[in-house]
């Protein structure tokens, strides 16, 4: 490699070694760096940026970590949570399912068919329904003759007749960690769009 002179004045001759782009005598931007405040920003600027990468790096290995702890049941609920969400967001302005009220109260994602029992039925959008939370889904364990009538009235018998005859088919269904994980980020990209 050719000698350069070096450009801070001193007129010495130096092999260049490079940092970054730049080609620099490395005794003088040693000197440069610790003598002068535009050298000393700049180490704290380095300071700063290594502390950032080294955080971000701690908050990985954590969310990995975590990651590698969350059993099937963890993922089943980010799922039902995100899921729910959609529901109550895509039923937004329709009144409950089972009541038919639309006052100002809490509502969840009921389901016609028991997502515990018929759990095939768990994420399917046919079978959950905004609902009046405290009256109808918890107090009267869904409401399911007034739940099954406010079905039809919305789709009419065949919709009915249909999800019947699929649901002793649809028991007892173990979802995998995978289609649990494409469950959440199905309806967290849908959520995004409705919200």
């Amino acid at each position: 490699m050719k000698t350069k002179i070096c450009n801070c004045g001193c007129g010495t001759e130096f092999i260049p070694t490079k940092i970054g782009q730049k080609q620099v005598n490395q005794s003088h931007y040693i000197t440069w760096l610790i003598n002068t405040p535009e050298g000393q920003k700049k180490q704290a600027e380095a300071r700063e940026k290594a502390k950032k990468i080294i955080v971000k790096a701690e908050k990985k290995k954590d969310k990995d970590q975590r990651e590698k702890l969350k059993t099937l049941s963890d993922y089943e609920s980010e799922a039902k949570k995100s899921f729910q969400k959609f529901i109550r967001l895509r039923d937004a302005e329709l009144p409950c399912i089972s009541c038919g009220t639309t006052r100002d109260v809490q509502y969840a994602g009921g389901h016609y068919f028991e997502a515990g029992k018929y759990s095939a039925l768990m994420f399917d959008e046919r079978n959950c329904h905004k609902q009046c939370n405290k009256y109808c889904n918890m107090g009267k364990s869904g409401n399911l003759l007034e739940y099954r009538k406010g079905l039809i009235k919305r789709f009419g018998i065949e919709f009915v007749d249909q999800l019947e005859s699929e649901s002793d088919s649809k028991r007892d269904y173990k979802y995998t960690r995978s289609e649990l994980i494409e469950i959440k980020k199905k309806y967290d990209l849908l959520n995004k769009k409705l919200g």
